[in-house]
């Protein structure tokens, strides 16, 4: 199976949360809707994080350090993406 096909429920899943988030910003706001957003990832992260450890309190550390690794490089890559992409329109 390719890559892009192994890939397209992760990316389906997540155009269902930019597609509510930009459903929310129409109400809300997009500054207020992207910092819900991100404090609802940061929740859910941590509940993410309970399961994959036996000691949360020892390994928050490390499981902090591994999301926010993870965050950053997503961020990268959808900035980058979205600069190509303004530039290609201008």
């Amino acid at each position: 199976m390719s890559e892009e096909k192994q890939k397209t429920p992760f990316f389906d899943l997540a155009d269902r949360y930019i597609n509510l988030a930009n459903e929310l910003a129409q109400k809300e706001g997009t500054a207020d809707a992207g910092t819900a957003l991100r404090y609802a990832a940061a929740r859910y992260n941590t509940f993410e994080a309970s399961l994959s450890t036996k000691d949360l309190s020892g390994d928050h550390e490390k499981m902090i350090d591994m999301l926010c690794d993870d965050f950053r490089e997503m961020l990268k890559v959808n900035m980058k993406d979205y600069i190509q992409r303004i530039a290609a329109n201008n």
